[in-house]
Order: structure tokens, then sequence, then C-alpha cells
């Protein structure tokens, strides 16, 4: 029996506007969002790295290019196909993450972030873990997502 941990991180900048700002598929505010070519949502961006290394399938780029079909998609439609191209292979054990973004507090969003990664990966909540951080000055314009998983080949 194989066991692979994999890590992943993405970075978005925080612009002004009303499309929405999404972290884990949950809108954490209506007067900023994330610069990107889909929905921009970093944390799940850096999920979907972070499965992809431990299976060895690349990363987010090659498996969800900048191309028509993905311009403006969520983000957890990235985390529900990356989970259904490892099933039947390898068992997701647990996601662990830290979310750094001053521009917004997360600590009321994470229990609902948390089921939406978890439902989408198709695992308990207790198997998905985000640790939100303020940066305290460093980033203020920016989110940075890490995520780290656990994956154990299915015999």
């Amino acid at each position: 029996m194989s066991i692979r941990v994999g890590i992943g991180y993405d970075v978005h900048p925080i612009l002004v506007g009303n499309k929405g700002l999404f972290l884990g598929g949950v809108k954490v505010s209506d007067s900023l969002y994330l610069s990107g070519y889909s929905d921009g949502d970093a944390l799940c961006h850096a999920i979907v790295d972070a499965v992809l290394g431990a299976a060895s399938l690349g990363n987010i780029g090659i498996e969800f290019p900048e191309v028509d079909l993905n311009r403006d998609r969520r983000s957890l439609e990235f985390l529900f196909e990356v989970s259904e191209a490892i099933r039947g292979r390898w068992q997701l054990l647990n996601v662990d993450t830290v979310v750094v973004i001053e521009s917004v507090r997360l600590a009321g969003f994470v229990r609902s972030m948390t089921e939406n990664i978890a439902q989408a990966l198709g695992v308990g909540s207790e198997n998905v873990n985000i640790k939100p951080k303020s940066g305290n000055g460093s980033s203020p314009d920016f989110v940075h997502a890490h995520a780290v998983c656990l994956l154990r080949e299915v015999e």
C-alpha cells in the first residue's frame, strides 16, 4: 500500500468590485473579488494542486487550462473533477490548509468552507481543516492559500 503527500499553493490579487470574493466555495465579500481566470478561489486551487501533486497528475494549469470552458467556472467544480479523477486508485485521507488574507475575516465562514470542500472531494468534513490567518500587514492586496493532502492507494 502506498501513501503519498501533496502540497499546493496559490495566490491571487484582491480587487475592488461586486463580483464577490469566493474562498472554499463561499462568498466571503460582496465588495471585493479575486482576479483570476475562473472564480479565483485560491483555497480551492491550492487543494486541487495538492491532490494532483500527490497523485502525480500534474497541476491545475495542466488539468484546467485558461480556455473558454474554464472562464469564470466555480473552483469547487475543479475539486469535484479532481476527486473523480483519483477515485478508485487513491483515497483522500485528509486536507490541511492555511489561507492568508487581511481584508476579510474568515472565522465566521470556516464551517461552510469546510463543508463545501469536503462535499466536493467526497470526504467527511472531519477530513478537511482550514486555518485562516491575517498576515499581519505582510500582503494586504493578495490572498495566499497553502494546502497539504494525504492520499492512500486503494487496494
